[in-house]
């Protein structure tokens, strides 16, 4: 007896799934085309040392363009005092305090992956505030208490190696100040 699985049946190959820590989420949105605070307040990020593990940013010359970024949760307060300089008040921002970005690592993958990720997250109504491609990862913010719940629906549709399971770190590195 031959078996044929169809495409809609079959798992897509990857190379493992990867939690974050929890983040919080930053949206901006400037509203004019000669707009730079977006710039400078991610300047000033680096100038506290504070890292932004997650960055969708792009400068262009269309007014009412969006950037956004993750930073740890416990740096949210340092990032608040920022935005409340009147510098950034021209800025549309939004923030969602509780996200988690899980890490998709396609190996030797197939085209259809992000279109099975995105209909996941839609069939089981699972946020996504942003997401980010390369050719060696698929990143995706959504609620940091779905993460397991996600990652659990996504291997109804791909395949991890033996012997994974979704990595989540155990520890974060801090730079001491000296």
């Amino acid at each position: 007896m031959k078996t044929v699985l169809s495409r809609e049946n079959c798992k897509i190959s990857i190379g493992g799934i990867k939690f974050s820590e929890k983040l919080t989420h930053v949206s901006l949105e400037k509203k004019t085309t000669d707009d730079s605070s977006i710039n400078e307040l991610l300047y000033l990020l680096a100038q506290k040392r504070i890292n932004i593990p997650f960055l969708c940013h792009s400068s262009t010359t269309y007014p009412n363009h969006r950037s956004c970024f993750c930073i740890n949760h416990e740096n949210f307060p340092h990032v608040q005092s920022l935005l409340n300089f009147t510098s950034f008040a021209n800025l549309n921002i939004e923030i969602i305090q509780s996200v988690g970005t899980i890490t998709l690592f396609p190996h030797k993958n197939s085209f259809h992956l992000l279109g099975k990720i995105i209909q996941t997250f839609t069939k089981f109504d699972f946020s996504i505030y942003s997401m980010s491609s390369s050719i060696s990862a698929i990143a995706l913010n959504t609620d940091f208490l779905s993460l397991d719940m996600v990652a659990e629906k996504l291997q109804e549709v791909t395949s991890l190696p033996k012997n994974h399971a979704p990595f989540r770190q155990e520890f974060c590195l801090k730079e001491l100040q000296q």
